[in-house]
């Protein structure tokens, strides 16, 4: 299978195990020694950020239905590793009852591939998504007048 695609699948299947509240089928699609670098939390690094992620995982599938909504903007590949980025949109429903909360954040993945063929999150990092917003009037005439110039050399 093609790496984008696979990489592709594996964000879907991401996207089902939440849905599904599966710890398990969550942390097939990390490495077994990933780098969890998630906003809000310490760092962890090696084998013990697979346990730390379970046990996040199991305290949240606990209390919550989940629903997680990727966007990927991106993914590039360079061999056995590749990069993708994009936003994360995760709401959580009580379990008890209440209103969803949702938080949206911007995310980068460093993908390998494993022994087995297969392609697993190496590195996860991700911050708080802000709103979009256009660029100043100085930035964009300063764009502008790049633009300009690239056409005259150009020429």
């Amino acid at each position: 299978m093609d790496p984008t695609q696979a990489i592709r699948l594996a964000k879907t299947q991401l996207r089902d195990a939440f849905r599904a509240g599966s710890v398990n089928n969550v942390l097939s699609i990390y490495a077994d020694e990933y780098s969890d670098m998630s906003v809000g939390m310490p760092s962890f690094f090696g084998a013990e950020s697979k346990e730390v992620f379970r046990h996040r995982l199991r305290e949240l599938f606990k209390r919550y239905r989940a629903e997680l909504a990727v966007t990927i903007i991106s993914i590039h590949v360079f061999g056995d590793t590749a990069f993708d980025w994009g936003w994360h949109k995760l709401t959580l429903t009580p379990k008890n009852g209440g209103k969803p909360t949702s938080r949206r954040t911007r995310y980068l993945e460093i993908w390998m591939k494993d022994k087995s063929g297969a392609w697993r999150i190496g590195l996860f990092l991700d911050n708080q998504d802000v709103k979009p917003k256009m660029p100043s009037s100085e930035v964009l005439r300063a764009l502008k007048a790049r633009s300009r110039n690239a056409r005259r050399k150009k020429s």
